[in-house]
C-alpha cells in the first residue's frame, strides 16, 4: 500500500514538472471559450491572431474587444513555456488538482503593458489593473487544449449549462430570451421589478449570477438562495434561469460589457437588459442623443434594453422611475446595496418596502448563525402560532418579529 502511494505521488510529480499552474479565472475563461461561448472565438489565439484582434478590435468581422489568449504568469510557468516544442502535451494545474492538458502549437512573447491596456480599456493604475498586471506573463502559448473538471475543486461550475438554457427555450418553445448580469447582493424588491418588466417582454429570462473571487459580505451561495426562493414563490419558475458567471478580469474593464454581450447571444438570448448605472457601461451623448459602448460594436446580433433607476417614493407609495415620478428627491428612498448590506451587517432588518422579509430573515440567518439559539429556548412558545408544537430556527425567529412589527393596534 505504501509502495502504491509512493508511485503515485512519484507520478504526480512527473506530471506537473511539464505544467501550466492557472488559477480559476483561467479555467473559467477556459471554461467559457470550450463550450462556445465567447464564439467566433472558439481556440487559444496565436501570435498572428492576436496582433489583429488588438488592432482592430474585430475576430472574424465582429467585435472583440481584446485577443483571447493564455499567458500565466510565474517563473516556472515562463520556463516551461520557454522549452515548449510543438506538439508537446503540457498539464494544466489549478490549486493543486489537474484540470486539463494543452496540446502546444505556438509560444510568443506578448506586451504585458499593452494587453493591461486592452483589458481595462486606458485605467491601467487602478489598484484592480495592479493586481490583474502581476497576473500577466510574458509568453503566450496557443494549442488545442481540454478540461477534466470531474474533481470537486471544479463542480462550481456546472450548475447551468449552455446546454440546459437551449433546452429550456425549446421545451417552452420560447421565441424571445433576455439576459440581465446581476450582482444581487442583496436582492431587493427593485428585482422583482425588472424581472417582471423583463418577462412582460419575453419568453424565457436568464440570470447571470456574478461569482466574485474574492466575496463580500454575502456570498455566491446565500445569494444565489435568495433569488431562487424569491422566483420560486413570486414568479414563473419555468421561465427563469439563474446562470453563474464568474466576475473574471476579462470582463473587468469598459469593453467587458461586449463580452457580456457576446456571451449572451451564445446563450441563445436576443436582449440583455443592463441598468443606467452598470458600472462597465459608457453612456455619452451627442446633439442631443443618447449613445452607448453598444453603439460602436460590429456584427453582434443582440438588443440592449437600458433600465431607468428605481425608487420608492413616499408620495407615490409604491415603487417607481425617476424618469416617471413627479415628486422630488428628498421623497425617494434609493436601493443602495451598499446601505442595505450595513444595515445587514449591523444584524438589523430592512424594511420590507425595501426587500421581502423572507429574504432579510435568510441573510441575517446565514451572517449570524444560532444567535437567537437561547431565546427560541426560552421564550419559543411567545409567538402567535398554529396550535401545534413547532421546531424553530434563527430564520422563523426573523420571520415572526417581522411580523410583529408590521402588527398594528385598533385606535
Amino acid at each position: 500500500m505504501e509502495s502504491q502511494k509512493r508511485n503515485n505521488a512519484q507520478g504526480e510529480i512527473k506530471t506537473f514538472q511539464n505544467a501550466l499552474f492557472i488559477d480559476k479565472e483561467a479555467v473559467f475563461a477556459l471554461l467559457l471559450c470550450q463550450e462556445g461561448l465567447l464564439a467566433p472565438v472558439s481556440h487559444l489565439m496565436n501570435e498572428e491572431e492576436m496582433q489583429e484582434v488588438d488592432a482592430t478590435g474585430l475576430y472574424r468581422g465582429q467585435s472583440f474587444p481584446f485577443s483571447f489568449v493564455l499567458a500565466p504568469s510565474g517563473k516556472r510557468n515562463a520556463i516551461v513555456l520557454q522549452n515548449a516544442q510543438e506538439g508537446s502535451v503540457i498539464t494544466l494545474v489549478c490549486e493543486g488538482n489537474i484540470c486539463g492538458e494543452l496540446i502546444v502549437d505556438s509560444v510568443f512573447t506578448i506586451d504585458k503593458q499593452q494587453r493591461l491596456f486592452k483589458i481595462m480599456s486606458g485605467d491601467i493604475y487602478s489598484q484592480k489593473a495592479q493586481d490583474i498586471y502581476k497576473r500577466l506573463g510574458n509568453y503566450a502559448v496557443c494549442g488545442k487544449y481540454s478540461l477534466f473538471l470531474n474533481n470537486e475543486q471544479f463542480t462550481f461550475m456546472h450548475h447551468v449549462s449552455k446546454q440546459a438554457i437551449l433546452q429550456t427555450k425549446k421545451n417552452i418553445q420560447a421565441n424571445n430570451v433576455t439576459a440581465m448580469v446581476l450582482d444581487a447582493s442583496p436582492a431587493t424588491r427593485i428585482h422583482e421589478r425588472i424581472f417582471r418588466f423583463a418577462l412582460d417582454e419575453s419568453d424565457l429570462l436568464v440570470l447571470l449570477l456574478l461569482r466574485h473571487q474574492n466575496e463580500g459580505l454575502l456570498d455566491f451561495h446565500i445569494r444565489k438562495t435568495c433569488l431562487q426562493f424569491i422566483i420560486e414563490n413570486y414568479l414563473p419558475t419555468n421561465r427563469i434561469l439563474i446562470f453563474p458567471l464568474d466576475d473574471i478580469y476579462l470582463f473587468a474593464g469598459t469593453h467587458g460589457i461586449i463580452l457580456d454581450a457576446i456571451l449572451t447571444q451564445n446563450l441563445g438570448c436576443d436582449r440583455i437588459v443592463i441598468g443606467e448605472n452598470y458600472p462597465n457601461l459608457t453612456i455619452y451623448y451627442d446633439n442631443q442623443k443618447i449613445y452607448s459602448i453598444f453603439d460602436t460594436i460590429k456584427d453582434i446580433k443582440i438588443n440592449v434594453k437600458l433600465v431607468n433607476e428605481f425608487v420608492y417614493c413616499s408620495q407615490c407609495n409604491t415603487i417607481v422611475s425617476l424618469k416617471t415620478c413627479p415628486h422630488g428627491n428628498h421623497h425617494h428612498i434609493h436601493y443602495h446595496s451598499g446601505f442595505l448590506q450595513g444595515i445587514l451587517q449591523a444584524g438589523l432588518i430592512p424594511p420590507t418596502i425595501l426587500m421581502r422579509k423572507e429574504v432579510s430573515a435568510k441573510i441575517l440567518s446565514y451572517l449570524y448563525p444560532k444567535r437567537f439559539s437561547p431565546l427560541l429556548k426560552q421564550f419559543g412558545t411567545m409567538f402567535a402560532n398554529n396550535g401545534m408544537i413547532e421546531e424553530q430556527d434563527d430564520e422563523d425567529f426573523y420571520l415572526k418579529l417581522i411580523d410583529l412589527y408590521q402588527t398594528h393596534s385598533l385606535k
